[in-house]
């Protein structure tokens, strides 16, 4: 097949496609709603046989094994239906997905070439959607080919007609006659890869996924339900679902100590010329539990009963003025706290405002680790070694930026990941500036140098492809440029105050 012509028709259809949506844009009103879902239907049939396409492409490109051995790359090529660790990486930088999108479309293109003939036809025809397609692979994981073939002959010619929400289900049963033994051994071994994992949701919440042996999970459900009953007895007013996330939580948090880690922003002013030193003295200051502070960003008041005892404690100095008296505290953050300003992101759980902080900072005990920011922007300020391993401040500085991966489509934490030079050192430096996060399967694939990316001054990482496409990732936070220097800041009533208001875009 010629990549070129392939292309062309590609481009075609495409461009007839977004002609027809214009169209429809601009005149669905004059679509009756029989017509207008018939169409639907219609365009999701095209819309499955290019899935089907994407799924082959991939699934051709993956069968070829890529090696690294002394700097040098040596490929194999496998039989379709072999997939390269780096296939869904590439296809997710070429189509703009995440690296799990892409490389579940891989794997089904792989599994449906080799091993599910009568399925593939169907989707590439637009007749099946892949979504349907993936869970007739996905049950028959385990099975060998012949195996998967008889499960192929027996359930395409009735796959179309039959409801989705019945397919794995029907797969099962099909690969349950045909190789009972393969599947007994592949529950078997599905045991060893239970999990547990979250990842972020909305502002202050978080989403869990479990994998659990079903015994395990009854169990579990049966204890959440019953408890859940309980609360929704004592309080009518909750529904079944937030009954059921409670009583989940309390749960797993029975009979065990909490405690927590996280980083926050601490903002400081660079790049300005600093006001003359002030003498201070630090004078401890008797506050009583039923006083109050004020949040100087959410305007949340708090009882300092309800404070942790680290930041009553904090609250219980102040830095005065020996010949005036005045208070020179400088207040750059929620005062209940004197850590978060408007807001952070939670490694692994999301983003969460000011006001969600300052309530787990009330009920949590927090390892905290103060990442120093630049208070007008918000940017991270900069670290340096001439080291090849970074030291333990400027390993924690790049994977503060970066957050997670920096490779395109990848969410892999930075705090699980690698440091890579973007430059080899020593001919690059080991400094924020030549330093990224990748994680270790990107690591390597980068080193296949088929793409490359570039390192800006500010953080951002652009990738190069082989065929010029551009891709560009942005950091958590971005490192702050360099700046000309201001005027020294104006003193106030009182002596002169540093950083001491909140700024008018806070860090974040």
């Amino acid at each position: 097949m010629d990549s070129g012509q392939a292309g062309e028709v590609l481009d075609g259809v495409r461009e007839q496609l977004t002609s027809l949506g214009r169209a429809l844009a601009d005149g669905g009103h004059d679509l009756s709603p029989e017509d207008a879902f018939e169409l639907a239907g219609r365009a999701q049939k095209v819309a499955n046989a290019a899935d089907g396409l994407v799924a082959l492409s991939g699934a051709w490109g993956a069968r070829v094994e890529t090696t690294m051995w002394e700097s040098r790359r040596w490929e194999r090529v496998h039989p379709v239906g072999y997939v390269d660790a780096m296939a869904g990486s590439s296809v997710a930088l070429e189509a703009g997905l995440t690296d799990g999108v892409a490389g579940r479309k891989v794997a089904l293109g792989a599994a449906l070439r080799a091993r599910f003939p009568a399925v593939l036809d169907l989707v590439v025809c637009g007749d099946l959607p892949a979504q349907t397609a993936h869970k007739v692979v996905d049950a028959c994981a385990g099975l060998d080919a012949e195996a998967c073939a008889r499960v192929d002959a027996a359930l395409a010619p009735r796959l179309v007609a039959l409801d989705p929400a019945r397919a794995a289900g029907e797969a099962r049963r099909v690969a349950a006659r045909v190789a009972p033994a393969q599947v007994e051994a592949h529950i078997a071994s599905r045991r060893q890869t239970r999990t547990v994992e979250v990842s972020p949701a909305d502002d202050g919440l978080t989403s869990w996924y479990a994998l659990l042996p079903t015994t395990t999970s009854a169990a579990a459900w049966s204890a959440v339900d019953t408890l859940a009953a309980d609360y929704r007895a004592a309080d009518p007013d909750l529904t079944v679902a937030e009954s059921r996330a409670d009583a989940f939580g309390d749960l797993l948090l029975r009979n065990v100590t909490v405690s927590a880690s996280v980083t926050l922003g601490l903002p400081v002013v660079t790049g300005v010329e600093a006001p003359e030193p002030v003498a201070t003295e630090r004078v401890r200051v008797d506050r009583h539990d039923d006083e109050t502070v004020v949040d100087a960003f959410t305007g949340e008041e708090t009882r300092i009963a309800d404070l942790h005892p680290s930041s009553r404690e904090q609250l219980s100095w102040v830095e005065v003025s020996p010949e005036t008296g005045a208070d020179l505290t400088c207040v750059v953050a929620p005062v209940g706290t004197g850590l978060a300003v408007s807001g952070t992101h939670l490694a692994g759980l999301g983003w969460v405002s000011a006001t969600t902080l300052a309530g787990l900072l009330r009920s949590v005990p927090l390892d905290v680790s103060r990442a120093v920011l630049e208070a007008d922007t918000g940017t991270l300020v900069s670290h340096t070694s001439t080291a090849y391993r970074p030291p333990t401040s400027l390993l924690e500085f790049v994977r503060l930026r970066d957050g997670t991966c920096r490779m395109w489509g990848c969410t892999r934490r930075a705090e699980y990941a690698d440091l890579d030079h973007t430059r080899p050192w020593p001919g690059g430096p080991t400094c924020p500036l030549n330093l990224a996060v990748l994680c270790r399967r990107h690591h390597r694939m980068k080193q296949q140098g088929r793409w490359r990316y570039t390192l800006a001054p500010d953080g951002t990482v652009t990738w190069i492809g082989p065929a010029g496409r551009v891709r560009v990732t942005e950091p958590q936070h971005r490192l702050s440029p360099p700046r000309a220097p201001a005027p020294p800041t104006a003193s106030t009533p009182g002596g002169p105050r540093i950083a001491a208001s909140a700024p008018e875009h806070p860090p974040f």
